[in-house]
């Protein structure tokens, strides 16, 4: 005969409530969408993914996402770090539709504080390229990404404003071995 067991049910501490959220400094302290929450001790730790268009107010930003971490609460308003950044794959897709030659890349990149940053990155190219120069151009842009970060923080590393420097960096650098059309970081977080 099977064992019956029993279930405890969790009591409520109350109704929840609605905690204001206040993005990091580089953001200029910027109001983020409200979270809830039964107190504001058990905000801490919790992440939030926010479309960039939010932030900066431009719509050029709507295809990509910055995700934070709630990292204190000063009085009933959760202050929050930046931990990533993303372009939705959407945008991706497009991408590789109209390229021929998509070249990927995962690498890990430590910042001058020696955070671990895992970036993602997408290249693409109109016409079809040997492997020996897909590696060329791999390799020039994990290097110059890696050169970047390691002079900036963790923070300002997932601002719009780096991202693209990067991207039009990596183009700029490839043009002598091989024009690539697109160049998106399509994923930057801490590891």
């Amino acid at each position: 005969m099977a064992k019956k067991t029993t279930t405890k049910l969790k009591t409520r501490k109350g109704k929840k409530k609605w905690f204001p959220v206040k993005a990091p400094k580089i953001y200029k302290n910027k109001d983020l969408p409200q979270v809830t929450g039964y107190e504001p001790a058990e905000l801490v730790g919790r992440m939030i993914m926010i479309n960039m268009k939010e932030i900066t107010g431009s719509g050029r930003d709507s295809n990509t996402r910055a995700k934070f971490e709630i990292v204190k609460v000063q009085g009933d308003t959760a202050m929050t770090e930046s931990r990533g950044f993303f372009v939705n794959d959407a945008q991706v897709s497009r991408v590789g539709r109209k390229a021929v030659t998509r070249i990927e890349s995962v690498f890990y990149v430590n910042d001058k504080n020696g955070t671990k940053i895992k970036f993602k990155i997408l290249l693409g190219s109109k016409n079809n390229i040997s492997r020996v120069v897909q590696h060329e151009v791999r390799m020039l842009s994990e290097a110059s990404i890696e050169k970047a970060v390691k002079k900036m923080d963790a923070e300002s590393v997932f601002t719009v404003e780096s991202i693209k420097k990067f991207s039009t960096e990596i183009k700029k650098l490839s043009k002598p071995i091989y024009p690539i059309n697109d160049a998106i970081i399509w994923k930057a977080s801490i590891v």
